[in-house]
């Protein structure tokens, strides 16, 4: 637990290296910088989702929205699904893998419903995956369990614009953890030390101390 005089200290350094820390700051939002202006991902994109039942024609007893996700999310997002999707969309130019990335897959507040969302900068292909993953769902589906019970509730017409995140969060993180590291670095060198960093602390009683002498630098 740091003391007062320990905090004082902390302050102190702190304040005499503002210099250093704003320019170690300044480059940490410099390097955020250029790593987003390298990035070829769009900072906002949109979003386009089918709903599906995962439950039509048959009872399947007791289940939640956790035992739907853990059933079909590595499915849904599997090679051979995403392959199958990315052969339905052959004009789009589009591989499996990459529409492996633009999927999510999400519980509705009904246990019996599946949602499968798709981000994409492009609208129009984030509504073709969407659909195309679902068509692709569904056929995989029927071949593994020899039925149809699996049903497309409501297709993907229209994307919703969202923020995709990665630039704008890297460009904020970089400034913040570039400030906190090199405060860590200086106060860890302040309190480490062994050279005594005020009068205190070579005192046990006060009531020793007769008189200080300063150091001071002579100017000719």
């Amino acid at each position: 637990m740091f003391s007062g005089e320990d905090l004082k200290q902390i302050l102190m350094v702190l304040l005499r290296n503002k210099l250093l820390i704003l320019l170690v700051t300044a480059a940490g939002l410099f390097t955020g910088l250029l790593y987003s202006a390298r990035q070829p991902a769009a900072e906002y994109g949109y979003e386009a989702t089918v709903t599906l039942s995962v439950a039509y024609g048959q009872n399947l007893g007791q289940i939640t929205g956790n035992t739907v996700i853990s059933s079909y999310s590595e499915i849904v997002t599997g090679s051979m699904v995403c392959e199958r999707a990315a052969e339905l969309l052959a004009g789009e130019k589009v591989t499996g893998e990459q529409i492996r990335r633009m999927i999510s897959v999400s519980a509705g507040n009904n246990s019996y419903v599946l949602k499968i969302s798709a981000r994409n900068e492009s609208p129009r292909l984030a509504i073709l995956a969407a659909n195309a993953v679902a068509d692709s769902f569904i056929a995989q589906v029927s071949v593994i369990t020899g039925s149809n019970t699996i049903q497309v509730l409501d297709q993907a017409r229209t994307a919703e614009a969202v923020s995709l995140g990665g630039n704008i969060s890297f460009r904020l993180l970089a400034p913040v953890a570039a400030f906190i590291m090199i405060c860590v670095l200086l106060i860890a060198g302040e309190l480490i030390t062994d050279r005594a960093r005020s009068v205190k602390q070579c005192l046990i009683d006060e009531g020793e101390l007769l008189t200080v002498i300063p150091k001071v630098k002579r100017r000719y």
